[in-house]
């Protein structure tokens, strides 16, 4: 038995907030967005012990399994109950947006591959809005959601936003498909964090993911889709967009210090989680445009069954080789969907 590791994986990454920072002319606003990021890994640390310590999971004998909660402005997990399942709609647009978008991702996994929850064991999924002051963010804790209001100067509230809720109920169901957590380092007396090819893949795993319950949702092909992550929550002045698969490290189509790579022979061991992510996202964008149709049905359950042989130490290659498997298993060996998978982990230069 394995403890869970509490995750605490975040949807917006630091450097763009730092970006945020220091292109903020208000010295108070600054000094917010800043305040956001330390105080951001202080949550970090005390909510992996929590975790760690071995908080239960509640399981739910409903189809859906959603409560959404309110921190009215404070840091205190999880607050008031807003909405728990089958309750109408309250007053909170906010909370309601929550509530919908996680409803989406749950029924995208129940439905195309039969999982039961973010664990697969019926786990209820609690969520957290109105979390802190103008919190920019929103994370997977390792046992519920965050979700910050935004600002409303550069990031708006990100309860509305499928792909970045969708992104972190996805970081639950890695947690949970690999034992000890993708990428998960441990340290001495400090807060786990993601390091590494494997934390990349942690990664990517909620953008692929978090991308095809957009598409799907939206009953979009390949060709229809945008590619783009949080082009929903950035005020103009801030970006357009978090991250895109179709060209990752673009600032045209994201943000102005966007630095996320898409071939491998540019990583670096101490690249950061989501600038080498772009890696294995382009891999599946590269993979799932050649195929065509609608992403979810040609190479969603490559991706998923995929990820599924991995370990918490697991490389690029040791993906490209596990997708590869079972697009083989699947369609067959030389069969048009191996054939993509194969010819994308060779143009992002993982494989040979």
């Amino acid at each position: 038995m394995y403890a869970r590791y509490g995750c605490v994986c975040f949807a917006v990454p630091k450097r763009l907030i730092k970006h945020l920072a220091e292109h903020e002319d208000d010295a108070k606003h600054r000094d917010k967005l800043l305040g956001q990021v330390r105080h951001s890994a202080k949550l970090r640390g005390r909510r992996t012990t929590a975790t760690l310590a071995g908080a239960a999971t509640q399981p739910s004998t409903k189809p859906l399994q959603r409560s959404v909660f309110d921190a009215q402005g404070l840091t205190f997990l999880p607050g008031k109950l807003l909405r728990d399942e089958d309750d109408p709609p309250t007053r909170d647009k906010v909370a309601d947006q929550a509530y919908e978008n996680i409803g989406v991702a749950l029924q995208f996994f129940s439905t195309l591959f039969k999982r039961d929850s973010i664990d697969n064991k019926g786990m209820r999924v609690d969520a957290t809005v109105h979390y802190g002051y103008s919190f920019v963010n929103a994370m997977w804790t390792g046992e519920q959601m965050i979700i910050g209001d935004g600002d409303g100067k550069t990031v708006t509230a990100l309860a509305g936003s499928l792909g970045i809720i969708a992104h972190e109920f996805c970081h639950g169901v890695s947690q949970h498909l690999v034992p000890g957590g993708l990428g998960v380092v441990n340290r001495p007396r400090m807060p786990p964090v993601l390091k590494g090819e494997a934390g990349a893949l942690n990664e990517s795993f909620s953008d692929v993911f978090a991308s095809m319950i957009k598409q799907w949702h939206a009953k979009e092909d390949v060709t229809q889709a945008d590619w783009l992550l949080g082009d929903d929550i950035l005020k103009p002045k801030a970006g357009k967009a978090i991250r895109s698969l179709k060209d990752p490290g673009n600032q045209k189509l994201t943000y102005g210090a966007d630095d996320q790579i898409k071939d491998y022979k540019r990583y670096k061991a101490t690249d950061e989680s989501h600038k080498a992510s772009g890696i294995a996202n382009h891999a599946f964008y590269l993979a799932a445009t050649r195929l065509g149709g609608h992403s979810w049905e040609t190479l969603g359950p490559v991706w998923f069954k995929g990820f599924d042989k991995l370990r918490a130490r697991s490389t690029f290659l040791d993906a490209a080789h596990a997708t590869l498997s079972v697009a083989a298993a699947l369609h067959g060996q030389g069969s048009k969907t191996h054939d993509a998978v194969k010819a994308a982990w060779k143009k992002v230069n993982v494989l040979a």
